[in-house]
């Protein structure tokens, strides 16, 4: 055991936190009660040296009058993140921690002497946070969700915005009695990725998967980290999201499937996954597409990719009626042909995907439960009753069933949802501009002839069939690209869900760190890396990096919009939509006109936010999570 040259903290501020602690805990079971009682004793101690977070304060299992906290030590330029061990000098060392260094040998209050010593305790220090959630507090461990609803909050800067989310649960769950805690959510093969894929990635594909610079196996740890200092043990799900299937070729696919499995396996102690296969539909079964195939293509099609035993159990399993008790469906030959072809190579891929998970969980010891979304969300089309419950059934008939069920609504990626047929300025986007250029040609039509023009009378109708379906498998609703939403749209989904809903959230988050930055006065360190990042994003349009979206890029500028984001309480939809989205990306790309020569990937820069800049981060991300939850409750 080693002593730092510098201790991170006072010594004798660790002996003041070790005498309130025997003081109170000895010999007394560990309540939340206690814990905020303990805090509320520190608060008066004045302390400067070190910041405890009393939530995390738990007893060795083995040795009752030892203790754990976590804390910052503020002795050093920055903070430190430490486990403070905390225990009578007769108690063995813990085994628990190999890394842990001296901070002092003291009789507190004049009593027995008491030995603290310090471990690394930081969101990187992946070691020790397993090993605190495994073996000394499990309550911290995250686990499957269920039925119950949630919000599934993405953190694309997780050391930032992870304590705000807890405490916004917190809020939430002291006012409501609902823990809607799904906090550590991520796409595990576009937003994130492996360690290795990560440590290769230079930046300049803003779309290469990885661009939040975070990876599997960091963002759960992170949630441990955050999980524990917050003092969070009512449950919360931690959340791979979208291992994405993508190729255009079957060599292509197949090699995806392949480095898809490898981040499952660093994923195996995550508690829900969600897959995306829908790049194997076959859209042309669908009657949607511009060019369908006929019905005689169809059943050539069906009988290529399926055998004659799976045929014939496709077409027997959908010849009788289901009933949601919300409505009966009824499946003609003819549409069991149109979707088993639509849909079968990715049901298959999905199979094969959630026997992976299955086998990878139990390899790794993490637990045989696990909740299963198998996303539909990203297809081209807009996801109908039928569809949903073709797929759904196919999986649990076929044992694997899946607790979440996540349609395409038409909603856009951190865009607000039309609330009117045109665009206006007070309204943003109509939805004649929002449909151009999707394969939604029903949408428009079924607004204006059924909903009197009324898009969200329309869309609640629709979630609320889709929701019955979703209740029917005794599953969730699963709703996707949840940032950016209005009231009005929330309010819709609450009255169409009865209150059943995961809703998943990313963009916002770090929408509203940019929101931050970019309010700085404009000679601001903060202000210009800001700039340098819109900047950066425009450079990358300007090179076609984003596809069709690139030009996009030159029409705000022409529209005036600049750099602004827009008003997140109007859905931003006075702002520039095209940084709106696509900005993040730039998150995993250098910062090469930087004046000062460093060059470093812009979330580095940004991991060093000042700390006030972080509170008010943290204070907007807590608003918006429990403004969400209020909206969603209806």
């Amino acid at each position: 055991m080693s002593i730092p040259f510098e201790l991170p903290m006072k010594a004798s501020e660790a002996a003041a936190l070790a005498d309130i602690i025997f003081q109170m805990a000895e010999g007394k079971p560990l309540t939340e009660e206690l814990r905020q009682r303990l805090a509320n004793r520190a608060a008066l101690l004045n302390l400067q040296s070190v910041t405890p977070y009393f939530g995390s304060l738990q007893k060795d299992p083995t040795h009752q009058s030892t203790y754990y906290l976590a804390v910052d030590g503020l002795n050093r330029e920055k903070p430190q993140p430490l486990l403070l061990h905390i225990a009578p000098a007769s108690a063995p060392a813990s085994a628990l921690f190999p890394q842990s260094f001296l901070i002092g040998r003291m009789r507190p209050g004049g009593g027995r002497e008491v030995v603290v010593n310090g471990v690394p305790f930081s969101s990187y220090d992946g070691a020790s946070l397993r090993a605190y959630a495994s073996k000394v507090d499990r309550s911290f461990l995250p686990r499957p969700q269920g039925s119950q609803s949630a919000i599934a909050a993405g953190n694309r800067h997780p050391e930032i915005s992870l304590p705000a989310v807890f405490v916004a649960f917190r809020t939430i769950l002291k006012k409501t009695g609902l823990n809607l805690a799904s906090t550590v959510q991520l796409s595990a093969t576009r937003e994130m990725s492996t360690d290795e894929v990560i440590a290769a990635r230079d930046g300049e594909n803003p779309l290469a998967p990885g661009h939040t610079r975070v990876s599997i196996r960091h963002l759960y740890e992170a949630g441990l980290w955050a999980a524990i200092r917050a003092g969070w043990r009512d449950g919360y799900n931690a959340e791979a999201d979208h291992f994405i299937i993508s190729g255009n070729n079957e060599q292509e696919i197949a090699q995806s499937v392949e480095a898809t499995k490898v981040a499952i396996e660093q994923a195996a102690d995550y508690t829900k996954f969600t897959t995306d296969t829908s790049r194997l539909f076959e859209l042309r079964a669908d009657l949607r597409h511009p060019d369908p195939w006929s019905d005689t293509e169809v059943e050539d099609r069906f009988y290529q990719i399926l055998t004659a035993d799976e045929a014939g159990w496709l077409l027997e399993e959908f010849s009788k009626p289901f009933s949601t008790g919300q409505a009966t469906y009824h499946f003609t030959r003819q549409e069991v042909l149109r979707l088993g072809v639509k849909f079968c190579r990715s049901l298959k891929l999905n199979e094969e995907l959630y026997d992976h998970i299955r086998r990878t969980k139990i390899r790794a010891e993490t637990g045989k439960a696990f909740d299963f979304e198998p996303s539909i969300d990203e297809a081209e089309t807009l996801t109908t009753p039928k569809e949903l419950l073709f797929y759904m059934h196919w999986l649990k008939s076929r044992g694997r069933p899946a607790q979440l069920i996540p349609p395409n609504l038409g909603f856009k990626k951190r865009q607000p949802y039309p609330v009117a047929l045109d665009t206006h300025p007070d309204t943003g986007v109509g939805l004649r501009d929002y449909v151009l250029h999707k394969m939604w040609p029903e949408l428009l039509p079924r607004v204006i002839e059924q909903y009197d023009g009324k898009p969200l009378e329309e869309f609640r109708a629709r979630v609320n069939e889709l929701a019955a379906v979703a209740r029917y498998f005794n599953g969730t609703l699963s709703i996707h690209s949840g940032s950016g939403k209005q009231a009005e749209v929330l309010e819709q989904i609450a009255r169409a869900t009865a209150g059943r809903w995961n809703y998943k959230i990313s963009g916002e988050l770090q929408l509203q760190l940019f929101d931050v930055l970019s309010e700085q006065p404009l000679d601001s360190p903060w202000r210009q890396l800001y700039e340098r990042m819109v900047d950066r994003c425009h450079q990358f349009a300007a090179q076609g990096a984003f596809g069709e979206e690139s030009q996009l890029a030159q029409k705000y500028l022409s529209a005036g919009k600049g750099s602004y984001l827009g008003d997140p309480a109007r859905g931003r939809v006075d702002g520039n939509l095209f940084l709106v989205f696509w900005l993040g990306n730039v998150n995993g790309s250098r910062d090469l006109v930087a004046p000062d020569g460093d060059h470093r990937f812009f979330k580095e820069k940004l991991d060093e936010l000042p700390a006030d800049l972080v509170e008010e981060v943290r204070r907007r991300n807590t608003a918006y999570i429990i403004w969400l939850a209020d909206q969603l409750r209806g």
